[in-house]
């Protein structure tokens, strides 16, 4: 199959994120390459594959599992970084999970290798079988069918599917999008596959039953740069539209003509590059800024719209405070779960207490936690590319640590306030205390304007339940307005979040500087007129002597 301009893109764009190893290197390259946006000229419907597809795929890397935390159970899939290693899941049952694995072009002999790709099927205890292998394509989701028993994933412009009755290797293209670059895709309820086309800027509906032509709806913001898509409770279709910084929303009715409108935050509340999203059983929509630190909501009944930084990070690896969060699901609780791609974590928001759990994956350098989605049986799944694993976080194990604080505060430009919190914690065990806010509010690469910090940094093994504060400042530069931030108690396995709700107010800023400026302008009139020369001969201040009027400042 013929590479398009967008394929190699795409598989730039994924390179790019795949050996990320600075903290905006990335992200600037992701931004830039998802702006590219091509034409549409025409689809067909199943084209079968040629020459992406060897039916004879190498054997993976099969090691022991391994419990890296008390939290955490991790299954390599490389050996070393030359080898395929995992990029995107998708959990089928509480053993068996579907990856795509990829491995980028090596350079011999001056010319650079085609990219690689393999669908794999993991099954715990029987270890990765791949069914697939793909050359020049590196796919950017797979989605597991229970209904027909299909691994779809997306193959360049295509979408295909692996069928698990027939042998290895076997693979049907669906329905090809010449130029359309699709990148996600979701299975409404009725079976229908939704997909978003960057390359083409729409949103493409194809139902597998009937096989016929795709609807295609434009995206409501031009060069939208359409990332993240998936199905409400409702049977509606929320879509992200990164580059414009919009949420989209669309109303199936099997037709062109359907209802589809975008959502933009208001005026202090700031996102950079909301890439997944996921609703709730109340209809939230929730979702991760992959350009900042921070995850967020948005209430389509009241408009509201809310953002909350991740927990602080204290890995010893460069990238871990950047974050990044991308891939976002709920479980069957209704517990928000997404994946923190540079912090290396894995994230569980309850929005019934806004707790927010980040469990750690123990590595000593970056392991990339790209994707995370839950699976049955409790059980998280998640990708460390970095690393070359697969692995899973068991939800049903209880986290021992707790933090609750003072939820809403006051604060001025250029004050401070303390929080009183409490901690509780097992016996045996340190926890260390931090403070994380959002960094929007500042430049790239500078301190952010709402911060803080703990009243006390550890609490020993001896202390099970503390009070304590945390004390927030607001920058006199800091913007009005509503933000959270973030009390963290941490340890090496998992961090643990309370949210404050901070209403910044105006300082006294302008008060100080007129009347430090008065004072200067006094002063300086009164040494003036002390040293004015006199005439020597009358004793009196000569003409031409400067009068000043002076207002006392309030």
């Amino acid at each position: 199959m013929q590479r398009t301009l967008v394929d190699a893109i795409r598989n730039t764009k994924r390179f790019v994120e795949w050996t990320g190893t600075n903290r905006i290197g990335s992200l600037t390259a992701s931004i830039i390459l998802l702006t590219v946006i091509l034409p549409i000229s025409s689809y067909s419907v199943g084209v079968p594959l040629s020459r992406s597809i060897h039916f004879s795929s190498p054997v993976l890397y099969q090691g022991s599992p391994t419990q890296t935390s008390p939290y955490i159970t991790t299954f390599p899939i490389s050996q070393n970084s030359s080898d395929f290693v995992p990029f995107v899941l998708y959990p089928a049952s509480n053993k068996t999970v579907w990856v795509v694995t990829i491995k980028q072009g090596n350079i011999i002999n001056n010319v650079i290798q085609p990219p690689r790709a393999q669908i794999v099927k993991y099954t715990i205890g029987v270890g990765p079988k791949p069914v697939v292998s793909l050359v020049n394509a590196i796919p950017s989701d797979i989605v597991y069918d229970q209904t027909l028993n299909r691994v779809w994933f997306l193959e360049n412009d295509s979408l295909a599917y692996y069928n698990q009755n027939a042998p290895p290797g076997n693979l049907t293209v669906e329905l090809t999008f010449p130029k359309g670059s699709p990148q996600f895709m979701t299975i409404d309820p009725t079976g229908r596959i939704w997909l978003t086309l960057l390359g083409t800027n729409q949103i493409a509906e194809y139902d597998p039953s009937t096989r016929e032509p795709p609807n295609l709806y434009n995206a409501p913001a031009p060069n939208a740069s359409l990332q993240g898509i998936t199905t409400a409770p409702d049977g509606t279709i929320w879509f992200a539209e990164t580059a414009a910084k919009r949420l989209g929303h669309l109303t199936p009715c099997r037709s062109t003509s359907c209802t589809i409108t975008d959502y933009g935050p208001p005026s202090g509340v700031e996102i950079t590059f909301p890439i997944q999203l996921a609703i709730d059983r109340n209809g939230t929509v929730w979702f991760t800024d992959h350009g900042s630190n921070q995850f967020g909501s948005f209430n389509p009944s009241t408009l509201e719209w809310k953002v909350f930084p991740i927990g602080y990070c204290s890995a010893s690896f460069a990238d871990c405070a950047v974050g990044l969060p991308n891939a976002i699901s709920l479980d069957s609780s209704g517990l928000i779960w997404f994946s923190e791609h540079y912090a290396g974590r894995v994230a569980r928001y309850d929005p019934s207490d806004g707790t927010l759990i980040e469990y750690t994956v123990p590595a000593v350098t970056p392991p990339y936690i790209w994707w995370a989605s839950p699976g049955p049986g409790n059980l998280v799944w998640f990708v460390a590319f970095g690393l070359g694993e697969i692995g899973y976080v068991n939800a049903s194990l209880p986290v021992p640590i707790s933090i609750s604080a003072t939820n809403s505060i006051e604060l001025e430009q250029g004050g401070s306030k303390n929080v009183p919190a409490s901690v509780q914690k097992p016996a045996g065990d340190s926890v260390y205390l931090s403070v994380s806010a959002n960094g929007n509010d500042a430049p790239v690469g500078l301190s952010p304007l709402l911060y803080g910090s703990p009243e006390q940094g550890q609490i020993g093994p001896s202390d099970t339940a503390v009070s304590t504060a945390f004390r927030l400042s607001a920058a006199w530069n800091l913007g009005l307005g509503q933000r959270y931030a973030a009390l963290t108690a941490y340890n090496s396995n998992v961090a643990i979040n309370v949210f404050v709700h901070v209403n910044v107010s105006q300082g006294k800023t302008s008060y100080f500087s007129t009347g430090l400026a008065t004072t200067i302008l006094i002063g300086s009139v009164a040494l003036y007129w002390r040293h004015t020369p006199k005439d020597r001969k009358t004793g009196r201040l000569r003409k031409n002597r400067v009068s000043a009027t002076l207002v006392q400042s309030r």
